[in-house]
Formats: structure tokens, C-alpha cells, sequence
């Protein structure tokens, strides 16, 4: 949650902790009340490690997130010794971010990411000590080539804290698939203790945004896309998808443009739909034993996460389909990255407050 200018706290004895969330195109900074474990404030930046692999070095990265950090501290007249750590989770942990840390293997359970987290202070982050968190990939054979067995394979970074974050917030049993759908749609799949089993991955969001912005579907679609969640035509493109394939599925979007009287909004739901069928299938085709699991938790952001959950209710499998709310999604990266903190050995931080 955010607060207003005048309600902000000023300087004094509270310390806080910050969370960095980097990913292809953005990266987000959250000031939070260590205290209260609350969002006091956040600075969203408009850059990525998308803007590193562009450029061939992460200097624009390192000094687009320095600025961020700095207007956040400033705002809330801070200074860097009140902030007792940083979290800094996915992509700035990758190759193309601030400070790599390679993937832990799967499975995987707090602990393992606790005990693989590296502490670093960096002058770009006012040297305040950063937890930088690894990212997760699949458990596979050495002596499997990854052409034989490449569906086996995958990785994830960010998704892991957030997984934990939702994990936390719900009284969940048995096992379960944590379903993310962004850019990227993740699936993440939870053992009974809440190990991270693995993980799947599409590109079902940036098809979207590519179909839409590259093809003849920009003439059928607006930038958009979904704005209101039409249930009947969501489940009119999943079917053509089942039915027709889904590059088929997606010609009926310029078909329906020229011989149906139909809005832009409802083009949008019928071609949202056949992408989450093609999603729902890759997950289904790569898990074995689906009906052992017990229940799907659908986390990210509208539209896409009510889509996935009516589509999946609408399958009518045994496990119990649950929504998270949008108070559990934005908080499941704080609480992710709080309880990676808390369990580090608070001796690797730096007691901050006594050197301001």
C-alpha cells in the first residue's frame, strides 16, 4: 500500500529494509516498515536486464536502480543507515544483472534459498548490505543431452520469492501447482512441505503482446487487449484452440473482425483464451500423474489471473482451484523476501543504525 507525502515517516529511530524486483523490462523498489513488515512506499523504474543484453553492459542498470534508490531514500528523508538490507530477487541475480548467483536445482525449500544467498554491499545500493536471492531450475540427468529431453529443463528467477510469499499467506495441504502468469507463465509445482518440486515456463504473455503488436491482429485488437473479463468468448478461444490449433485460433481473430459484429474487448477475451489453453496443455502434457495434485493457486495481476482461474474451474478437475486476492499478490514478494531475510544470520548484516 502506498501513503501520502505528509504521512510519511521522517527521520527517527525506525529502520526499514528495501526489495528489489528486476525483470526483462522493469525493475520495482520497495521501502518497507521493518516493524510492521509493511509497503510504505515504492519507486518503479523503467529499466532491465533487457536494456544489459541490448547495451552489452549493465552500466545504464546499475545507474537507472542507484537513482531510484535515491529518490525513495530522499522522499522519505532517509538515509542508507536506515535501511538495515536490501532483497534483491529476479533477473538482477542473473548474468545480465548486478551481481550473479546461479540457479539452485530443484527441489528446493526456504532454507536452500537462505543458505544459497549471497550478501554483497555495492556503492550502487549505498552500500547497504544486499541479499542477493538465486532463482531455481529443474533437476535433469547429466547424462541427458538437452535436445532428448529438453522439456525436462527450465528455470525461473523471482518467481521462487513470490511463490514463497503466496505459499505463506495460505492455509494450503497437500500438493499443489502455483500458477504465474506474466510476460512469462509459470507454473511452479509444491511437494506437501512446500518445496518447490519444479518449474514450467511459457511465453504465453509476451505472445500475446507480440501477436497483438507485430501481425495482422493489430488491426483486430487494441494495445490493450483485455479490458473487462468476457467469460463466454474466453471460453469460445480456449475451445477453438483445443479444437483448431493454436495458430488457427488466432486467424479467427481477423475472421471474427470481418464477419462478426463483435467488440474489440470480446476479440481480445476469444484470443486471450486460446493462449491459455495452449498453456494449461503444455502443463498438462509435461506433469505426470495430474491428478495427484491437490489444488492450483492463480497468482500475478487481472486480467490474466481471473482468466486462468474461470478456464481452469472450468475443467472441472478434482483439485480445488483458489484465486489469490490482490492484497496476497502484492504482498507475496515482501513476505517472499522477508522470511528469506529473517532466517539469514543476522551477523552478515552490518547494524546500520549505529554508525548514522
Amino acid at each position: 500500500m502506498h501513503v501520502q507525502q505528509d504521512e510519511k515517516l521522517k527521520c527517527g529511530d525506525e529502520m526499514f529494509a528495501i526489495l528489489i524486483d528486476s525483470g526483462t523490462t522493469n525493475s520495482r523498489i520497495r521501502l518497507i516498515d521493518s516493524e510492521t513488515n509493511q509497503i510504505t512506499d515504492s519507486e518503479k523504474v523503467r529499466i532491465g536486464v533487457r536494456n544489459t543484453a541490448i547495451d552489452g553492459h549493465n552500466g545504464e542498470l546499475k545507474s537507472h536502480l542507484h537513482k531510484g534508490l535515491g529518490r525513495l531514500l530522499e522522499r522519505n528523508c532517509l538515509t542508507a543507515f536506515d535501511v538495515e538490507y536490501i532483497v534483491a530477487s529476479g533477473m538482477i541475480t542473473s548474468n545480465l544483472g548486478l551481481y550473479e548467483v546461479p540457479h539452485i536445482i530443484a527441489p528446493a525449500g526456504v532454507d536452500n534459498f537462505v543458505e544459497s544467498s549471497k550478501v554483497v554491499s555495492l556503492k550502487e545500493f549505498y552500500e547497504i548490505p544486499c541479499v542477493f536471492v538465486p532463482g531455481m531450475s529443474n533437476a535433469v540427468s547429466d547424462c541427458i543431452r538437452p535436445i532428448d529431453a529438453i522439456n525436462q529443463f527450465d528455470v525461473m528467477r523471482g518467481e521462487e520469492v513470490e511463490s514463497i510469499g503466496l505459499l505463506k499467506q495460505m492455509d494450503l495441504h497437500g500438493k499443489g501447482i502455483i500458477v504465474l502468469p506474466g510476460s512469462h507463465t509459470k507454473f511452479v509445482i509444491v511437494d506437501h512441505d512446500r518445496t518447490l518440486i519444479s518449474c514450467l515456463s511459457t511465453l504465453g504473455g509476451e505472445t500475446l503482446m507480440a501477436m497483438q503488436k507485430e501481425t495482422i491482429l493489430s488491426d483486430s485488437l487494441s494495445p490493450n487487449l483485455v479490458q473487462e473479463i468476457d467469460e463466454a468468448m474466453l471460453l469460445k478461444g480456449f475451445e477453438a484452440a483445443k479444437s483448431y490449433g493454436l495458430t488457427r485460433s488466432f486467424y479467427h481473430i481477423r475472421l471474427l473482425q470481418l464477419f462478426e459484429n463483435l467488440t474489440e474487448n470480446e476479440r481480445a477475451n476469444y484470443f486471450v483464451g486460446s493462449v491459455i489453453y495452449n498453456d494449461i496443455q503444455s502443463l498438462f502434457g509435461s506433469i505426470e500423474a495430474i491428478e495427484d495434485f491437490d489444488w492450483i493457486v492463480i497468482g500475478g495481476t487481472n486480467p490474466l489471473k481471473r482468466s486462468f482461474a474461470y478456464l481452469l474451474n472450468q475443467m472441472r478437475e478434482k483439485w480445488k482451484v483458489i484465486e489469490a486476492n490482490d492484497l496476497q499478490v502484492e504482498n507475496s514478494l515482501v513476505i517472499g523476501a522477508q522470511e528469506i531475510a529473517n532466517k539469514m544470520n543476522r551477523d552478515r548484516f552490518v547494524n546500520r543504525k549505529e554508525k548514522k
